[in-house]
């Protein structure tokens, strides 16, 4: 891949943050193969999930040529820091139970890759990382259902290293409501109680997913800022993930962060999508917050997966939430983004759009981590 001499020289020069992947999951011929075993041996994907990504991660812990190519797709990617979501890689996600296998399995990942990976617990960790040539991983939830209604885990999982948690996923748990659920009934009481808890620890509240109420609540409530670290623009194209301008635009009063997804079939209608998709949102909350304001959330995560899992998990998404007008599926690709070395296109786009140097750091890495340092340190 052949990358222009302007975005190296600011992929060297700048903090790079996405702020909602799991970087580069690099699937090897023998995982496709045993991919491919056991798909032949249920008709539900979620079933075979734990098995394959303890199968990814013990071949970057213990395989030196998995890890090679492990590393080469990061550096290619010119990344600093992600932010990994916790509990999605289940049988049922985020479940508990998901999210202690997801959590064991990357707690596993960052102790025995120590030497490249770094587990970021304040703001400062992600630039020591990067200075040190490694990798920077925020662990995350996307929804807070595993919880339940026991306050006392919100602290739990702060100590454990949780530093971002999505109030809900797509559905209604009992903090709120997510954004394909039917009806929107807003933050509940016990919400509320979550978000100040959040607030008191030092977590980032992040309304990614969460229904327009819901998300307007959460920001209403909370004393500090917050986070949509992988949206898009509503009024750009009507998406129920999508948040409004309206909303960008508080976000931004408050000092938030808004990171635009990269995912192909909620950026357009069309049949293919492309980097330039992915500009036109990038552009319009841009003119809608303030270049101060918004940055880079790919949602990279299934889209890494080999073409045979991404097809049975297709028939299942209804599992998640999403139904067959919001197109969620892992078999497309965002053309120019297909596998996460190919980052560096993300950043070329920006500058075909104008963009300068000082704009594209802070769309980059720096809005991010200003706002990560002001709500956990």
């Amino acid at each position: 891949m052949n990358v222009s001499d302007h975005t190296k020289k600011l992929l060297d020069s700048s903090l790079i943050i996405d702020s909602l992947s799991h970087g580069p999951m690099p699937w090897s011929e023998k995982l496709i193969a045993e991919t491919d075993r056991l798909l032949g041996t249920t008709k539900n994907a979620f079933k075979i999930v734990p098995r394959l990504f303890k199968g990814l991660i013990t071949e970057i812990t213990s395989d030196e040529e998995a890890y090679k190519f492990y590393k080469e797709e990061w550096e290619r990617s010119g990344v600093n820091c992600v932010s990994c979501t916790v509990g999605p890689l289940h049988t049922k996600p985020y479940s508990m139970t998901g999210v202690r296998n997801n959590f064991a399995l990357f707690t596993h990942l960052l102790e025995q890759r120590q030497n490249y990976l770094q587990k970021v617990l304040r703001a400062e960790d992600i630039k020591q990382a990067a200075a040190q040539g490694k990798k920077g991983f925020i662990l995350n939830f996307q929804s807070m259902q595993h919880i339940g209604r026991d306050l006392d885990l919100v602290e739990h999982f702060y100590f454990q290293g949780i530093r971002i948690m999505q109030l809900t996923y797509n559905s209604r748990n009992a903090l709120g409501t997510g954004c394909t659920a039917r009806t929107d009934r807003g933050l509940t009481n016990f919400g509320e109680k979550v978000v100040e808890k959040m607030n008191e620890l030092g977590v980032v509240v992040d309304i990614s997913h969460c229904g327009m109420q819901t998300s307007w609540d959460a920001l209403n409530h909370s004393q500090d800022p917050i986070m949509a670290t992988h949206t898009l623009a509503r009024n750009l194209f009507y998406h129920d993930r999508g948040k409004t301008d309206k909303f960008f635009n508080a976000i931004a009063e408050k000092e938030g962060y808004i990171g635009i997804l990269a995912v192909p079939g909620f950026l357009t209608g069309k049949e293919e999508t492309d980097i330039n998709n992915w500009l036109d949102h990038v552009d319009h909350v841009v003119k809608v917050a303030g270049i101060d304001h918004v940055g880079i959330g790919t949602d990279y995560y299934g889209f890494s997966i080999p073409p045979n899992l991404a097809k049975a998990i297709g028939k299942l998404m209804k599992v998640l939430g999403f139904k067959p007008q919001h197109r969620a599926t892992f078999e497309k690709k965002l053309k120019g983004f297909e596998r996460y070395a190919k980052f560096p296109n993300l950043i070329e786009g920006l500058i075909s759009r104008g963009y300068s140097d000082i704009e594209i750091k802070k769309l980059a890495g720096e809005n991010f981590y200003r706002v990560f340092q002001k709500i956990v340190g």
